[in-house]
């Protein structure tokens, strides 16, 4: 129960009077069924955990060199239109908030 607990096992060598660690860890672990499907399932949501942030930045990534992408296709003119069109699409938004505001 101690190495479920996960104890040093120097700790649980000392409270069994074991002169070798190696006594201990080969005799005393042995582990029932529900701590392996629970150290199971702690693995699994670490491992879905760091593919969902690896996915995220691969997507990140990939809208970043399209942008850069999309940016350098760009004539300047056209560049010029997408910020005016961008600062007005703005300056509404910072509009709308501040009526919603002062109601």
């Amino acid at each position: 129960m101690l190495f479920e607990m996960n104890e040093n096992p120097k700790v649980i060598q000392q409270l069994l009077g074991h002169r070798d660690v190696k006594t201990t860890i080969t005799v005393y672990n042995s582990v029932d069924n529900e701590y392996i499907r629970q150290t199971t399932e702690k693995f699994n949501e670490k491992v879905k955990e760091d593919q969902l942030i690896l996915e995220q930045k691969k997507r990140d990534e990939i809208l970043e060199e399209q942008k850069e992408k999309f940016v350098k296709d760009m004539s300047d003119d056209e560049f010029d239109d997408m910020l005016q069109q961008l600062m007005e699409e703005r300056k509404e938004r910072k509009r709308k908030k501040q009526s919603e505001m002062e109601m």
